[in-house]
């Protein structure tokens, strides 16, 4: 979707609505649920709980991510890897892993959101029919969601704005209606009530777990930033808060009026709220949120892989454009690993209040990882004096810590699952980031100075058969007069590979999102030259486009002579020709080698098997290229 970050107009937050609020928006479905459990109903546990999730919403949602954290506006970007982009060169090496956990976190959650989503909105027809078989309606809508990713949301997207708007008018509607019943629940605005159940209550860290739930979804309100903007999030948000209070005070009224000294007994309070006749119809309202929520997610799921790669702590994957904006994207690896892990959390649970306990603690985990990158944004960038960055900090880590400990008493009950996912992603991250950096040492460079005049030799050789007009090799190297050893091997050793000129392509990850230029060096004249693209972290590179159009623009400029250099060719003006050059590392590892380095390359020696080749990934015409095999000890 296009990005309206200047524009604030009914349509602008309309679309804001339906892109930015389906996983905050959708919480009602399970949260209060979750909170009275199997607990008696008592004046205490409603109003306490209803406290607790004003409260939540207001410090954690409001302050932290609405106020603050969409300060850290990355040339309009948003989300972990945008924030670690953000401060990345002002703060400390360990910043990077606190960015994988948080990119971890998130990953678990696209899973385990559109599970508990889709689930407890068809569980509404269970009060029509209570033996409808909601495990597989769920599986046939996440087939249908999963397989619908491939060809992209720029048509339906239109329809997400107006589809939240009806949600959120509809949660408005049956909230008041239901208040009717106990106008007294407005007294949960006091913070005493949330106060005093959480210091006497029996089970107050099982509510702190479940009062979470109501704020799952603020991460995701960052992440979005991309594309509507902050003042659009934040004139929405004033909407969404009121509409989402109302609904759940309404469901709290419900509860004291009818379930009052009793247990929820299976109810569900957001279903239980509408008359029986209009249940079916919010069924379906619920379930196309639903939708909305969990195609959010998967898309976000699909952008942090991206910047992942780009910032080297996820292995190369396809990735496709399924419309014509390139922010939206779909990577076939990721879609099919996201599907396999909602259909197995929805049929290992099979009930989204079982689904409720492993659902919190991942984004619980990614709140504390955007905390911790805050306070160098807070620093840095905005310069507050550390007494106030203290006082925030605490303010969230206090806040954030309280709800991971309330979730880690889940861990036996499911949150242990989603541990498990979040700790599978981290470890892929970690293997593949350290396993590049041992790649990186154990690269030689050399000065191209001090073997300018053997390369210059070998180019001018006639005995040499000409192996291309010009060969261009992929470096690492962020010194512009040093290249890979291997490099210089390949032009002289074995087969000399003569040409009349050698280039050099580097690319760099900038902290600006979509930036786009290149540097050019000529490092030796007319015989070797260096392009350093500079490209943001969401921009995938493609050698084929910005190579093709850099030299174009080099020549036109008469930087270079790109004048075919066959006598036979020069009069039919045909254009010079280019072989491009990929090395590929093979590893001899001894038994020298440190245990911990020998485990990481044997790992990611398994990773490189699904791993997407870098030619294919640079977009290199397949019909120019050559593949070399190096080892590297």
């Amino acid at each position: 979707m296009k990005s309206i970050h200047s524009k604030i107009t009914a349509a602008s937050l309309l679309v804001t609505l339906g892109i930015v609020f389906g996983d905050i928006g959708t919480s009602p479905l399970y949260v209060m649920t979750a909170i009275l459990g199997k607990n008696t109903i008592t004046e205490e546990l409603v109003l306490g709980g209803l406290s607790c999730i004003v409260w939540t919403l207001t410090l954690q949602a409001t302050f932290k991510y609405m106020v603050l954290t969409l300060q850290a506006d990355n040339h309009g970007e948003g989300g972990i890897f945008s924030l670690y982009a953000l401060i990345r060169r002002m703060a400390p090496k360990w910043a990077i892993y606190v960015a994988m956990v948080g990119c971890s976190a998130l990953l678990a959650d696209g899973i385990i959101t559109p599970s508990i989503s889709l689930t407890a909105s068809i569980e509404g027809l269970k009060i029509i029919n209570d033996n409808f078989p909601v495990v597989p309606s769920v599986i046939i809508i996440l087939i249908g969601l999963f397989t619908f990713q491939q060809f992209g949301t720029e048509r339906v997207g239109k329809s997400f704005g107006p589809i939240m708007l009806v949600w959120f008018s509809m949660l408005t509607f049956w909230g008041l209606l239901s208040m009717g019943h106990d106008w007294g629940v407005i007294k949960a605005l006091n913070p005493y009530y949330a106060y005093h159940i959480l210091t006497t209550h029996q089970s107050a860290w099982l509510i702190v777990g479940a009062v979470f739930l109501c704020v799952t979804g603020a991460e995701a309100l960052y992440s979005d930033l991309g594309h509507v903007g902050k003042t659009n999030i934040r004139i929405t948000w004033g909407f969404v808060k009121t509409s989402l209070i109302i609904n759940y005070f309404g469901q709290g009224a419900w509860a004291l009026t009818i379930l009052n000294g009793q247990t929820l007994q299976g109810a569900n309070p957001f279903f239980e709220i509408m008359p029986k006749w209009f249940v079916i119809y919010g069924v379906i309202i619920a379930v196309m949120a639903s939708v909305v929520a969990s195609q959010a997610l998967i898309s976000g799921s699909f952008s942090l892989i991206n910047e992942a790669v780009k910032l080297d702590t996820w292995f190369r994957v396809l990735i496709r454009y399924p419309s014509r904006y390139r922010q939206q994207l779909f990577i076939p690896l990721i879609n099919h690993i996201l599907f396999v892990g909602a259909v197995f959390i929805v049929l290992y649970f099979r009930e989204s209040r079982n689904m409720e306990a492993a659902y919190g603690i991942a984004i619980t985990i990614a709140m504390l990882a955007t905390t911790l990158l805050l306070v160098f944004f807070l620093r840095r960038k905005l310069h507050w004096s550390w007494i106030p960055i203290g006082m925030v900090t605490s303010l969230f880590l206090s806040i954030e810590g309280l709800f991971f400990v309330g979730n880690v008493q889940k861990i036996a009950h499911g949150a242990g699952i989603t541990l498990l996912l979040m700790t599978l992603f981290f470890l892929v991250m970690i293997i593949h980031y350290q396993a590049k950096h041992v790649l990186l040492r154990k690269r030689k460079f050399v000065d191209v100075h001090q073997y300018e005049d053997i390369i210059t030799a070998v180019s001018e050789d006639k005995d040499i058969p000409k192996f291309a007009t010009n060969i261009v090799y992929l470096t690492s190297s962020y010194s512009v007069y040093r290249m890979e050893k291997q490099i210089l091997k390949s032009i002289y050793q074995k087969q000399p590979k003569r040409a009349d000129a050698y280039w050099l392509l580097h690319f760099n990850e900038t902290e600006s999102p979509f930036q786009q230029e290149y540097n050019f060096h000529e490092m030796v004249k007319d015989k070797i030259f260096r392009i350093d693209f500079n490209l943001g972290y969401k921009v995938k590179p493609n050698v084929r486009e910005m190579f093709t159009s850099a030299v174009e623009d080099l020549s036109n400029k008469g930087i270079v002579n790109l004048t075919n250099r066959y006598d036979s060719l020069k009069k039919y003006d045909v254009d010079a020709d280019f072989l491009f050059i990929v090395m590929r590392n093979t590893l001899n590892l001894d038994s020298d080698s440190p245990i911990i380095e020998i485990f990481l390359l044997n790992a990611y020696g398994v990773i490189q098997k699904i791993e997407e080749p870098p030619e294919q990934y640079l977009g290199i015409d397949r019909n120019s290229l050559l593949v070399e095999y190096i080892a590297l000890k």
